[in-house]
C-alpha cells in the first residue's frame, strides 16, 4: 500500500505507472472507510499467517492470497473523470484477459439504472456498469482513490476464489458463503473459466500488453529507485499502524 501511494505522489508530476503484485504473507484488506473494528478477528488472522491492512482506496474487505493484483498511477485529468478513467482502465484489463481465452465482458447498466461511484460498493458484489464480468460474476475487484491532481486505482484479479476467508474472521453470525462482504454472491475467478490457470507472470505479461494497445502507453519496466524509497518508509510506517488500520 505505501508503494501504491508513493506512486501515486509522482503521477503529480505526470507519471504514469502501472504495477503488478502479489501478496506473501496472504492479506485481508479492508477499504479506505470500512467500518471493521469489532467486526474483523485479528486473533484468528494471525493464527491463519494472515496479516492485515487498510487501503488508501475504497470498498471493502478483500482476501489477497491466490490471485494477482494491480496498481495504476496517473495524472487525474488524463483518462477523464472519475467513471471515465475507471472504464478507460478495466478496458484494458478486459484486452489482457481476453487475449488470454478468458470469457470475460463489460457489464452494462440496466434501464433506469444510475451508475454509483466505482468506490461505494463492496469489491465482489454485483458488478457496476463497465467492470470485468464472466458469466455474470464479477472477476476483478477495484476501487479509485484521487487526491492531489492523481489518481490511484488498484484492484484484485482473482486465479481462484478464496473470498470465503474474508467471511471467516468477521465476528459473530450473518456472514454468507460468497463475495466475502455477507451477501452470499459468488465472485468469477480465472481457475473457473480456463482450461488452466495462467501463470502469474504469464497474466502480467498479458496485462502489460492491453494496456498498452487500449491507453496507447509504452509499459517498460520502472527504474530501482522509483518510487522513492525514502517516501515509501514514511508511508509503510502509517500503513502499519494499528491506529490506521483500526481507525473505523
Amino acid at each position: 500500500m505505501a508503494v501504491d501511494e508513493a506512486l501515486m505522489v509522482g503521477a503529480r508530476h505526470g507519471r504514469v505507472t502501472l504495477r503488478l503484485y502479489r501478496w506473501d504473507p496472504p492479506c485481508l484488506s479492508f477499504g479506505r472507510n470500512q467500518r471493521a473494528r469489532d467486526r474483523y478477528d485479528l486473533e484468528a488472522a494471525r493464527a491463519r499467517g494472515i496479516e492485515v491492512v487498510r487501503r488508501p482506496t475504497g470498498g471493502r474487505a478483500v482476501f489477497h492470497h491466490r490471485e494477482l493484483t494491480y496498481s495504476v498511477t496517473a495524472p487525474a485529468g488524463l483518462w477523464g473523470g472519475l467513471r471515465a478513467s475507471y472504464l478507460r482502465i478495466n478496458r484494458a484489463l478486459l484486452r489482457g484477459l481476453a487475449s488470454l481465452g478468458a470469457p470475460v465482458a463489460e457489464a452494462g447498466r440496466r434501464s433506469g439504472e444510475r451508475s454509483p461511484a466505482p468506490t461505494t460498493r463492496a469489491c465482489f458484489r454485483d458488478p457496476l456498469p463497465g467492470e470485468i464480468t464472466a458469466a455474470g460474476r464479477k472477476l476483478v475487484g477495484s476501487a479509485q482513490w484521487r487526491d492531489g491532481g492523481a489518481l490511484l486505482q488498484h484492484g484484485s484479479l482473482l486465479l481462484h476464489d478464496d473470498q470465503d476467508t474474508a467471511e471467516r474472521l468477521r465476528l459473530g453470525t450473518g456472514a454468507r458463503r460468497g463475495s466475502g462482504d455477507g451477501t452470499g454472491v459468488r465472485a468469477a475467478a480465472l481457475a473457473d473459466l480456463l482450461d488452466r490457470v495462467p501463470d502469474p507472470a504469464e497474466l502480467a505479461a498479458a496485462l502489460r500488453v492491453g494496456f498498452s494497445e487500449e491507453l496507447g502507453v509504452e509499459v517498460r519496466d520502472a527504474p530501482p529507485d522509483e518510487p522513492d524509497p525514502g517516501l515509501v518508509d514514511r508511508l509503510e510506517a502509517r500503513y502499519r499502524d494499528p491506529a490506521w488500520t483500526w481507525r473505523r
